[in-house]
Parts: structure tokens; C-alpha cells; sequence
């Protein structure tokens, strides 16, 4: 094998050349240098081709440029083309280039463009590799996230009451028991088609948030607009309810009972979202409070939710012993975690949606195989690059490699 230096290029990317091992120098000592490729995929606006991901995926590139770490993005098609994005950070532009298979690759969509087999071919691709290092997309089916879950009977008691429907008339089923409960897509992100439906004597109330501006507008520019309207429909008779449910052309959906969230002090419901990485171990990198209006179906970000770090949030809605609740999530989310790992293997990171009752007991919702950064940006102490950096630091560690400098 040819083993040269190869220094970067002013613009601090670095050649490929066929049949050539790249190396780095660290004190004094030749290093490989790893490259981490992160799965994405890829839109339409030139000026975005990552949609929101595409500044994180900039800001990915510029930390691991100093940690020693190529960065580049794979989109669907990866397999047979051999193709990569890669930023080039003088003229602050994509280009399109031949690049070999990274040694660590982060899937970062959870829904794609381009056509699904393509997508999984690419991913199996990776995994036949040892190449992937993210949870796999099922992990996103919340009914397969119950199922695993609660297998574990010392994770049961985290999990409210679920069921999964395929008719309108299992949900009403499931009604009769509990009379309040949300009914949700088996693969939904971002509070997309969540409803909540309640049951007061024969009258049936559905519920659900409607975003004003269309979700593609996200994609294609840089406005981001979470606005929502409250759409309610009562039904007297369960016919009513049936036939009305067809036309949501939802087939077969998650149905849980409703765990009544806590307020704040003005009345405005919360629950939490964890950010969960893998470096030399496993980390609570983030504590997020998502904070909805306050007649809310959800407190997802995308459906209108404010993002505020979660001691804060407990404090001012007046939770006693904040720091022991503080630590009674953590250890839900890292048990979670933990349960992911035994049964996928080594991963980068998860994002754990979290609740509590109103006796201080922890709800476990859903995992995020692939968390965004946008709620991060709202904590202090720039916590959304410490994850950036992570994830940077994982790839290090992934191939065996440091430059001693993790933390």
C-alpha cells in the first residue's frame, strides 16, 4: 500500500487518490485519519441540499476539519454511485465527488426522497460493512419501540397503556378502558397526524393541530414557521365517529392512554426530550423541556412547542425536588438507552422522549433514532455544538483511533 502525507487543501478538504491510505500527524506520530459519512437525504434547493440538516451538517464539517475528521454526506444511491457530498469551507460550497466508504456512517433521516429500496439497499450495504452506527429505522415504529421495550420488565412500568389499531373500531375499543387517549402514525415524527380523542358519556371529542404553513416550506427555505390551529369535531354516536375516522387514511396507528402532563405556572403543558451520545461512554448530553400552548395536542417543536432547558422549566412551574426528578429521567432515558444497545449494538445517539405524572413517576413515550438540533439552541453552554463534537469524537473512537484529546 502507498503511504504518504497528504496535506490539506487550502479550503481544508483533502485529496482522494486511488490505492492511497490517508494519514494525519498528531505528535509526531502517523495516524489514520478517519472519515465519517453521515446519510441524508438530499433535496431539492441547491442552496439547502440537506434541508435543515444542511447547516448542521456545515458546522459538522468545520469541527471535524480540526479534529482530523473527513467529513462528507451520502445520499440515497450511495451504493452504486460512490458518490459524496463534501462542504468546502472557503468557498462555502457542495460539491459532488467520488468518495470511498467512510468508516463510520450516521444515518440522519428518518424519511426520504428517494425511493425506499434504495434506501435500504444503501443501509444494508453499510451494515454488511460494519460501516453503520445509528439505531435502524425500525426503532422509529413506536409499536416496535413498545414492543422491545417492554420486554424488559424492568422498563415496563416507564410505558402508559398501548395498543395497536387497524380500524377505527379497535380504537373504540380501546376507548371503553380509557377514555382519554391519543392515537398516533406507527411512524410519525414531528407531531404529523396526532390525535387526541375523549370520551365523556356517548359524546366522542377528536382533536388535533393543524400547521398553517405547509411543512415542505422547511425544506426549500430557511423559514421555519410551527404555527398551528386547534381543529375539534365532536360525535354523539361511535357511526359517526367510524365513518368520519376513514377519511384520516390512517390504517394502522399506535393508540395510548393519555399521561396528563404537568403545567407551568401559566398553564402551558410540557414534557422532555434527552439527548442520549456514545463516546467513551454512554452521556446525557441535553435536557430539553418542550413547553405547547396552552390547549396544545402536542409540544413537539414542529407543531408550535417552545424548547427550554428542563431544570428551568420544573423550577418555574414550581416541582418540588427538581434535582431528584432531574435524576429519576436520566436514569429512564439511560435505561433505555441501554436496552437499545443490548439489542442493536453500538450506536452514535438517540434522542428519548420523556414524560412525568403528576406523583413524579417518569413516562417513557418514543425514541428519535436520528434528534434534531433545533431544540438544542436554546439551552446555554452552546450545547448543540458539544453534540456536533461528539459525534465527531465517536467517529475517532469508532475506528480505533485517538489524538487524545476527548473529553
Amino acid at each position: 500500500m502507498d503511504i504518504r502525507w497528504i496535506h490539506p487543501t487550502p479550503d481544508g478538504s483533502l485529496p482522494d487518490r486511488a490505492g492511497e491510505q490517508k494519514v494525519w500527524l498528531t505528535g509526531g506520530e502517523h495516524t489514520f485519519r478517519p472519515r465519517l459519512g453521515v446519510y441524508a437525504s438530499l433535496e431539492a434547493n441547491p442552496n439547502r441540499p440537506f434541508g435543515e440538516q444542511t447547516k448542521m451538517f456545515e458546522d459538522l464539517t468545520e469541527i471535524g476539519y480540526h479534529r482530523g475528521v473527513d467529513v462528507v454526506v451520502l445520499c440515497p444511491g450511495y451504493r452504486s454511485s460512490g458518490q459524496a457530498w463534501r462542504f468546502f469551507r472557503a468557498s462555502k460550497r457542495w460539491t459532488l465527488q467520488r468518495v470511498p466508504m467512510p468508516d463510520v456512517v450516521l444515518r440522519r433521516s428518518g424519511t426520504f426522497r428517494a425511493p425506499i429500496e434504495v434506501v435500504n439497499a444503501d443501509l444494508k450495504y453499510f451494515e454488511r460493512q460494519h460501516r453503520l452506527h445509528s439505531l435502524p429505522r425500525s426503532c422509529s415504529n413506536k409499536w416496535t419501540f413498545y414492543q422491545d421495550m417492554t420486554g424488559d420488565p424492568a422498563l415496563r412500568s416507564y410505558f402508559p397503556k398501548t395498543t395497536v389499531a387497524s380500524s377505527g373500531r379497535e380504537i373504540l375499543q380501546f376507548l371503553k378502558g380509557h377514555p382519554d387517549i391519543y392515537v398516533k402514525p406507527l411512524n410519525g415524527a414531528q407531531g404529523v397526524s396526532i390525535y387526541r380523542i375523549v370520551q365523556s358519556g356517548n359524546r366522542i371529542t377528536v382533536s388535533r393541530e393543524r400547521r398553517l404553513a405547509p411543512r415542505a416550506t422547511e425544506r426549500k427555505s430557511h423559514l421555519f414557521n410551527a404555527e398551528t390551529r386547534i381543529e375539534d369535531r365532536e360525535f354523539v354516536n361511535s357511526g359517526d365517529f367510524l365513518q368520519d375516522w376513514q377519511h384520516t387514511k390512517l390504517r394502522r396507528v399506535l393508540v395510548q392512554e393519555t399521561v396528563k402532563l404537568p403545567r407551568t405556572r401559566d398553564g402551558r403543558p410540557f414534557d422532555f426530550r434527552w439527548l442520549i451520545q456514545y463516546v467513551k461512554q454512554v452521556k446525557v448530553v441535553a435536557r430539553v423541556a418542550r413547553v405547547g400552548g396552552p390547549h396544545s395536542i402536542t409540544t413537539n417543536i414542529h407543531t408550535g412547542g417552545q424548547a427550554m432547558p428542563a431544570e428551568q422549566v420544573l423550577e418555574s412551574a414550581g416541582w418540588e425536588r427538581v434535582s431528584e426528578t432531574i435524576g429519576k429521567l436520566d436514569s429512564a432515558a439511560l435505561a433505555v438507552a441501554d436496552r437499545l444497545r443490548l439489542k442493536h449494538g453500538p450506536f452514535a445517539e438517540v434522542g428519548i422522549d420523556l414524560a412525568l405524572y403528576p406523583n413524579g413517576d417518569v413516562a417513557v413515550f418514543e425514541a428519535n433514532p436520528t434528534p434534531g438540533r433545533r431544540m438544542l439552541r436554546s439551552l446555554p453552554g452552546n450545547v448543540r455544538a458539544l453534540s456536533l463534537r461528539f459525534l465527531i469524537e465517536y467517529a475517532i473512537r469508532a475506528t480505533g483511533l485517538s489524538d487524545g484529546s476527548e473529553h
